[in-house]
């Protein structure tokens, strides 16, 4: 059971704000979205801004921990 309910002020991001907040380079986002490590709301349109799912990273470090913890 997760004891931590972690809340995201906002269900998504840019990479310059994704950046500010993880301190990983624009670089390694564009990397990690490439590999599916990091995951992006579906565009729409093709010149569309890509946004990171706060909610799905959010997501995924929970099971991460629960994983671990047990």
């Amino acid at each position: 059971m997760l004891t931590y309910n972690p809340v995201s002020p906002v269900p998504f991001v840019t990479y310059e704000e994704y950046s500010r907040i993880s301190s990983l380079p624009m670089g390694t986002i564009k990397d990690y979205v490439n590999q599916g490590k990091t995951l992006i709301k579906k565009k729409e349109r093709p010149k569309e801004k890509p946004l990171v799912n706060m909610v799905a990273m959010i997501e995924i470090a929970a099971r991460e921990a629960i994983e671990k913890l047990g």
